[in-house]
């Protein structure tokens, strides 16, 4: 818990911003307060959803488990979607954002996939999921995991205002009881079972996934080791907006690819090699036909409500956070089937300021 005190002199420092959702009133915090992440989110009784920390990488199996696990661990499939933190308040259900906003899109789809039964027997139960698919209005790309629209797995739960995770075993035990979703677990290993999570990391490349979390019984130490694919695949979704992103979204993910190589020299490297090719120049590609096209370059979102009511306060959301870099549909949301259909894309000035002056004939100095 936060005191009254505190966390008003966190919003006089701009460490804090009060926020509304319906009649809803809460705190995201911009930086760390009392111990609290940025992220976290302080309800009216000011008790705490702790923002959910970042979780370190490790490029290399051989040398890095024995570096970071000292007992045995889970293996976890890291799922290609966003963040959430659930709990119910109130009777409400709430879906946070990794950056402390509760996201329309979330608390309207989230109810398709959840027991509410779960948060009667557990109250300040926080469950943390990723929600994944081809329909997110956050994310260019998708897992393999979910052919179309959206689903929610469940990889972590927390006590509200308690720092930490449950331990593994009572998270199996409450996913099994409410049939939670929940992201697939490969088995337990240990530092030194490198060959079998090697074998484990190259049939999920071959699968198309993200790569693992590996967590221990308690969840204190954890690490995250990603597949040469998913390297590959950032990129490509990514590459129209290359000018966009910091260059260490992409070298990063360069030097993992190299490394994933490296470790694995069962892999076709060749392959992936052109893999490598075809998603920067296939991106890159798709910008200048966009520019050619209509003048601008951008990403098309396409999302799905259960309720125009949460369709419109999303579009709220985008209007506050991304301004004109946000175009929302004529005309939109709009009705198909039995769901408010949400069409809108986020421009990247730079690429289409850059490829607009290039296709013009601009004289450019490099």
């Amino acid at each position: 818990m936060i005191e009254r005190s505190q966390l008003e002199q966190a919003i006089a420092l701009g460490r804090a911003q009060p926020l509304r959702y319906e009649g809803f009133s809460y705190v995201r915090l911009l930086e760390p307060v009392r111990g609290y992440p940025r992220g976290s989110a302080v309800l009216p009784d000011k008790s705490v959803v702790p923002g959910y920390p970042s979780i370190g990488r490790i490029q290399s199996l051989e040398a890095g488990l024995p570096r970071q696990f000292r007992e045995r661990f889970w293996a976890e499939e890291k799922i290609d979607g966003f963040n959430v933190r659930i709990l119910r308040y109130e009777d409400t259900l709430y879906a946070f954002s990794r950056g402390g906003f509760v996201c329309p899109f979330s608390v309207d789809r989230v109810p398709e996939f959840l027991d509410p039964a779960v948060f009667d027997a557990e109250p300040g139960l926080i469950l943390c999921a990723e929600i994944a698919g081809p329909d997110t209005p956050y994310l260019e790309g998708s897992t393999p995991r979910v052919a179309q629209d959206v689903s929610l797995f469940v990889f972590d739960m927390m006590r509200l205002g308690l720092p930490g995770f449950l331990a593994q075993a009572d998270k199996f035990t409450l996913l099994e009881k409410y049939a939670l979703p929940a992201a697939p677990v490969h088995g337990q290993f240990g530092a030194d079972d490198t060959e079998a999570l090697g074998r484990l990391i190259l049939r999920l490349d071959a699968e198309g996934a993200e790569g693992l979390v590996l967590k221990t019984d308690d969840g204190r130490e954890r690490a995250k080791y990603v597949t040469g694919g998913s390297c590959v695949g950032d990129i490509g979704v990514c590459a129209e907006q290359l000018l966009d992103l910091p260059p260490q979204y992409f070298t990063n993910r360069l030097t993992r690819l190299a490394i994933f190589l490296a470790e694995h020299p069962q892999s076709d490297s060749d392959a992936a090699a052109r893999a490598l090719g075809r998603a920067f120049l296939e991106g890159l590609g798709d910008a200048v036909a966009q520019s050619r096209g209509q003048g601008r370059v951008s990403h098309r979102y396409r999302c799905r409500f259960r309720s125009e009511h949460n369709a419109r306060r999303f579009i709220q959301h985008l209007e506050a956070t991304g301004g004109r870099h946000v175009r929302i549909g004529a005309a939109m949301p709009r009705v198909e089937g039995d769901f408010w259909v949400l069409e809108f894309e986020r421009l990247f000035d730079h690429m289409t300021g850059t490829l607009s002056s290039a296709l013009a004939g601009d004289r450019q100095y490099d």
